[in-house]
Formats: structure tokens, sequence, C-alpha cells
């Protein structure tokens, strides 16, 4: 079976954990969804081309670090956080001005100057100017209300129709468009889990216009897991999995799978699928089940995600075949191992 064989090297990464918020743990190693969605953005594709993936690394170290995340709020609060008025109206970023800060949990009021930090008068003049102004637009329309049935010429009602036209452009253009640069902003201390010298074995299965694909744009896959989290490529070749391997035919390779630090992602059901009776070694069952992301489908503007049990472990053996392992030949720095392959 033809493959893509990629050797990866990160200096750091974080692959997170999608149900982590104060702490973004990491998983050991990317999930698929990751490594797919990186090959797709390498090679331009909009749409999903179905691919198996086998992942195997490992890392030299952990670390948990601290960082002041800014969060705002859906909605504008009055009595609480940091004010500030954002330089673009339709962009949550770093380009902002700070107006006011409240000093207590609760009981701050912006509009009255109760228990506040003032950083820019100016603006926070400007933001009280507009609080008050939808109680004095709403009675102007009264007003225009009022006066709307009261004639029927049709020059009256010209004019109305204009004063009403009046009314809903300095409604848009003087206070809604200046009050939605206002935002409510929360600072608070939360935690990442960062890996070091990371060290990644991928093989792809795909179809053949796919495969070439990416060997075509591998050098366009910049990053895996965030965007910070560069990649340097040892190697990207196309290589031939076997289903079993003879070890007098490879006396002088070494299993990879043996007294190895490599972790692996093996599916359950791979596992369950091997013969552990006997004398067949097989797969130890030990390590950490995750339940891992690979491809998705959009239903009701949602991702519904295709979820692959797998038992991430370094703690196996396998002797020379089993049914759903693969087996790769790969030599590097005059090393020559042979890693199996789990494909999911």
């Amino acid at each position: 079976m033809k493959a893509i064989r990629l050797h990866i090297k990160q200096n750091r990464a974080n692959y997170r954990r999608e149900e982590t918020v104060n702490c973004r743990m990491t998983y050991p190693l990317p999930p698929y969804s990751t490594v797919i969605g990186a090959i797709h953005n390498a090679c331009s594709y909009r749409e999903y081309h179905p691919m198996y993936v086998s992942i195997q690394g490992k890392y030299s170290s952990f670390q948990r670090k601290m960082f002041k995340e800014d969060c705002f709020l859906n909605s504008l609060q009055n009595d609480r956080g940091i004010l500030v008025k954002m330089c673009c109206k339709d962009a949550l970023c770093s380009a902002y001005t700070v107006v006011a800060s409240a000093i207590k949990a609760q009981g701050n009021d912006f509009e009255k100057g109760i228990t506040i930090n003032v950083t820019n008068e100016k603006l926070l003049e400007e933001y009280r100017k507009l609080k008050k102004m939808p109680e004095r637009i709403k009675a102007v329309k009264n007003r225009v209300k009022e006066h709307k049935g009261k004639s029927k010429t049709k020059e009256y009602k010209a004019f109305i129709k204009r004063l009403e036209s009046m009314v809903k452009s300095f409604e848009e253009e003087t206070y809604k468009k200046q009050w939605s640069r206002y935002r409510t902003l929360t600072k608070a201390p939360k935690y990442y889990e960062m890996l070091y010298e990371v060290e990644l074995m991928i093989h792809i299965v795909s179809d053949e216009e796919t495969m070439s694909d990416i060997m075509a744009n591998i050098d366009n896959l910049t990053s895996i897991g965030r965007a910070e989290d560069f990649v340097e490529i040892i190697s990207a070749e196309e290589t031939e999995l076997s289903e079993r391997y003879e070890s007098e035919e490879y006396d002088d390779y070494y299993m990879n799978s043996e007294n190895s630090d490599m972790l692996a992602y093996i599916p359950l059901a791979v596992i369950d699928g091997l013969d552990l009776a006997g004398n067949h070694q097989g797969v130890k069952k030990q390590g950490t089940k995750y339940l891992l992301n690979k491809n998705y489908v959009s239903e009701n503007n949602k991702r519904i995600f295709e979820k692959i049990p797998v038992l991430c472990s370094s703690d196996y053996n396998i002797d020379g075949a089993g049914d759903g392992v693969l087996f790769d030949t790969y030599t590097y720095k005059e090393k020559k191992l042979i890693y199996p392959v789990f494909l999911a």
C-alpha cells in the first residue's frame, strides 16, 4: 500500500484539547483533525479529501505556563470590568483604548463615576452622552409619531417621511455606530500546556491525486497545532507499507515499538482485532484512551465530527503481523527502523 511518510520536528507545540478552557490542556500528539486540517491548508483545499492517517511521536519535556487573557463580554456593562473603545468596531482585538476601569467587584458605575479609575476623560464623556442618547431619540420618534396622523396633505406627509428618515439616519450614524465601538473587557490569569522538542512520524494514505498534491505542496506545511507552532520537515517521502514482515528479512532493522519512548495513537478497533492469546505478543493494552476528532460534516451550521476511539501508548510490542497493523521501514541517521503503522 502506497503512503506518504512525514518526519517532522517542532520546537514547541500545544495540541489543544477542545473541552478545556481555564487551562488549555494539550494532547500528547496532534489529533487526526489537526493533522488533516494542516494538510488541507497546505494544499489550499476547501473541501474534505478523504484520507487515512497514522500518528506517532514523542516530546522531551512538558510545561504549564500562565498567560493573561483578554476577554470581551457579550454585552456592554456599566458596572464592571474595563471600559474600552475599539479602534475597529467590527473586530475584537488588542487595538483598543482604555476608557476607565471598575475598582470593586460590584457597585461601580461608569456613567455616574462611582468607584472607577478614569484613563481617558474625553472618551468617558462621549460614552456618557451616548448612553443617554436612546431616551432622547425615543422622545423624538414619539413626537414624530404624534404629528404623523394630524394632516393628510401630500406636502405634510412628505415632510414627516423626510423627518423619519433624518431621525433614522441620525440614530444609525451618531448613536449606533459609535456605541458599537464601546466594549467591556475583562482580564484573567489562565494557563496553557506546552510540549517541547516534539518529534512526529506521520503516515498518510489517500487517493493518488491527493497524495500527489500533498507531495507538491509539502513546503506549504508551516505549522501543526497553533499558527505559531512551526514545523521543521526532516523528510517527506512516498513509501510502501507492508502487511507483515519476516524478521529474517530485516535482521539489521529494529522494531521502533520495542523499548521505545515513541507514543502512538492506536485505534481501539485495531487492538480488539489482534490475537492476544498464546505466544502471539500483539499489543499490550496499556495507555491513555482518547476520543479523537477526525473529519466533520456541517449540519445546521454546526460541525459534527467523526470520533475515533484510540489508545495512546508507547508500551506495546508487535511481532510480525496483526489485523489492521501495517509496517514501514525507515532509515534515519544510519539507524534502520521498522515502524508499525495504525491508520485511522
